[in-house]
């Protein structure tokens, strides 16, 4: 058998009114975040796409665009349209701001979705469920489009009704033992850190800056 095709899909989100910029198209150490992104999520992947409800905006980010075909839905509208438009029997799904993604992580995460029949393979970490990254199958498009048509909005509520594989801390760890790949850029004070953490991530006490 064949193995899955798998897209990745990034959601560019919105306006970003705590940080007060478009976080997509934000520069962390000479590179705009949604390009941190796709190059770790591109090489895993047969397509991968930015899902945008502003595409003529990133346009010069040169990367792969797909429109949001229900803006506002948030991350749950954003699959939505990777699902209908991507070809892939997985889908990879990111947050534009999450720049540290461990290959070594969204690699176990794909193992775990081809093996069984999880719908769903999300991460636990110290700080609980994480919903993103994730891998979501196809199989899960009619259920997705009803859940976004009656307005849900929240990925953890989604996830409830989902036949869902969570990888435990502990498997996390011994594929991102700091936790990386779970940092998420929302305020002034996480890009100073991201920018201090994307400095030295070749040294061995990174991860002190999480």
């Amino acid at each position: 058998m064949a193995e899955p095709l798998v897209a990745g899909v990034i959601l560019a989100g919105g306006r970003s009114r705590r940080l007060g910029q478009d976080k997509v198209r934000l520069e962390l150490a000479g590179r705009p975040l949604g390009r941190w992104v796709w190059e770790v999520l591109s090489p895993l992947a047969s397509e991968c796409w930015l899902v945008s409800n502003r595409p003529l905006e990133h346009l010069s980010l040169g990367l792969p665009l797909l429109i949001d075909l229900l803006p506002g839905r948030g991350a749950l509208g954003g699959l939505l349209s990777g699902m209908l438009v991507a070809q892939g029997d997985l889908i990879m799904l990111s947050a534009c701001d999450m720049p540290f993604l461990q290959p070594s992580l969204l690699r176990a995460m794909l193992l775990y979705a081809r093996q069984g029949s999880p719908e769903v393979v999300v991460c636990r970490s110290s700080r609980g469920l994480e919903p993103l990254p994730g891998v979501f199958s196809r199989r899960l498009l009619l259920r997705l489009e009803h859940r976004v048509e009656r307005g849900e909005l929240r990925l953890r509520t989604f996830l409830d009704a989902c036949r869902t594989r969570v990888l435990s801390a502990a498997e996390v760890a011994s594929h991102d033992p700091a936790g990386l790949s779970f940092f998420n850029l929302n305020t002034p004070q996480d890009l100073l850190r991201a920018r201090a953490l994307a400095s030295c991530l070749d040294q061995p006490d990174a991860s002190l800056l999480l």
